[in-house]
């Protein structure tokens, strides 16, 4: 792919330049842009970010003609998580391999990391890149002794002359091209997964099959502080194909993938990462990314799925990037029950259905109808069915018998189809974990569907469950 000079183009041009590429030619057109000069100064103050939307590109610094960089995502130094978060993404990782399923991260190095060489003088002057590789390396070290397979993608730091960027000038995500290059070097890392060999593999191909435009998120923001305008970037578009479908099939015909890829809009159909997977290996991948889900919510879904209980894979590959919090606790809670399906299949010692009314649901009472249970918060979980699948956040509380409760969110992005199935563990740390409790709360959502009604169960925990913590207690 080439590179875009700043040169006046025409839309004549353009749709010239369009035609051929739709025609076969790989070749994409020069693109112009006037300079647009340095960031303006609220461009360049901290706290003109106020926020959740441009909280996320703090603080805008120019690069080299029009590429720009965020101080706090793209230029950080500091990577992996806390020992509590290790400790979990192990716990996570052994309830997938019990259930048979190898745990694999693609740990997206960050902007800073690749493209440094688009810095200005001064901001590489400033940007501590030895501290930010070597933080980043002793991540993927904490990584592989969780047990979880991880690419080292390291070769790919500050990439000179390749010829195509690993990233867009002004947007977060990777391009095709860098897309690519991950899958290379991640597709040697699946070579090593015991059993992957066994995988059925085919022929896969990838085409460019025209251009991918990107207005790129950090131009917009910069443009909306600034008032100023940037030049759509224009790069080649790839799908790829399992030889001798003809084009008819994006995916091959195999009606069982055994490798599955949950992850962020990086891993969605425009960048092609799941099709350069399987040219690179040979096997079928299923893509189950979610694009604006964040960290977990691909994972959430698809664990939510009968595709993942009734035909799980020999491989979960797991992409999101380095600024994602890998220690937050509520995750865990839910993320783990889900790896068995919750409660199904478990004997339940506490059930029931209800349909809820406007405000608190008494919905389990510990002793009502037989003899108080030992329900020890390190032991049990939670596992609740709705009969209205578009829910995606719930109130819980839940009381115990020495007079403590727990307020506890069941929240999933609205991106996602979780069926309307939520589980959780009761809490299992130093202090909760012997606690027995009395019952459980659920609140009414705020637009509540008519006659909503959720089956409620309570199970044993399969092993030991590990501590946990949560958000909220009184």
């Amino acid at each position: 792919m080439p590179r875009i000079s700043r040169k006046w183009f025409t839309p004549s041009a353009l749709a010239a330049a369009l035609l051929a590429s739709a025609q076969g030619a790989h070749a994409a057109p020069e693109f112009s842009v006037q300079r647009t000069g340095p960031l303006c100064a609220a461009a360049q103050n901290p706290a003109n970010y106020n926020t959740k939307y441009l909280s996320f590109f703090t603080t805008l610094v120019q690069g080299q003609g029009d590429w720009l960089f965020r101080t706090q995502y793209d230029l950080r130094t500091d990577f992996g998580t806390t020992p509590f978060g290790w400790s979990q993404l192990k716990r996570l990782r052994d309830a997938l391999k019990a259930k048979g399923v190898e745990l694999m991260v693609v740990y997206q190095p960050t902007r800073g990391l690749v493209n440094r060489e688009k810095l200005t003088p001064e901001e590489k002057a400033h940007f501590n890149y030895e501290l930010a590789k070597k933080n980043y390396l002793a991540a993927v070290d904490h990584f592989r002794k969780a047990g979880i397979w991880v690419t080292d993608l390291s070769p790919l730091f500050d990439e000179k002359g390749v010829g195509t960027d690993y990233y867009f000038k002004a947007d977060h995500h990777w391009t095709p091209a860098g897309a690519d290059r991950t899958a290379k070097l991640v597709a040697e890392t699946l070579n090593q997964i015991p059993g992957f060999s066994d995988i059925p593999k085919k022929d896969y191909q990838s085409k460019v099959v025209g251009l991918l435009p990107k207005a790129g998120t950090l131009h917009k923001t910069a443009a909306q502080f600034c008032g100023n305008g940037y030049a759509t970037q224009y790069v080649d578009r790839y799908e790829t194909e399992a030889a001798g479908d003809g084009g008819d099939s994006l995916f091959g015909d195999e009606s069982n993938p055994k490798v599955t890829l949950v992850g962020t809009s990086n891993s969605g159909p425009a960048y092609n990462f799941a099709g350069f997977l399987q040219q690179h290996t040979g096997a079928e991948v299923l893509n189950m990314a979610v694009s604006g889900g964040g960290f977990e919510s691909a994972l959430m879904q698809y664990m939510s799925s009968p595709e993942f209980h009734q035909n799980p894979p020999k491989v979960l590959v797991w992409e999101f990037a380095t600024h994602y919090d890998m220690a937050e606790a509520s995750f865990y809670r839910q993320a783990v029950p889900m790896v068995n399906n919750g409660c199904e299949g478990r004997p339940a010692v506490l059930k029931n259905k209800v349909k809820l009314k406007p405000g608190a649901n008494e919905v389990l009472v510990n002793g009502k109808d037989a003899p108080l249970r030992d329900l020890r918060g390190g032991d049990y979980q939670v596992d609740l069915r709705l009969s209205d699948p578009s829910i995606h956040d719930l109130k819980t509380t839940i009381w115990y018998l020495n007079g403590r409760r727990e307020n506890f969110k069941l929240e999933q992005s609205d991106r996602i189809d979780t069926g309307g199935h939520y589980a959780f563990e009761l809490r299992n740390e130093p202090g909760w974990a012997d606690l027995n409790m009395l019952a459980l709360e659920i609140h009414s959502p705020e637009q509540m569907p008519q006659d909503l009604s959720v089956e409620v169960s309570v199970c044993a925990r399969p092993g030991n469950g590990g501590n946990n913590l949560t958000a909220k207690a009184e």
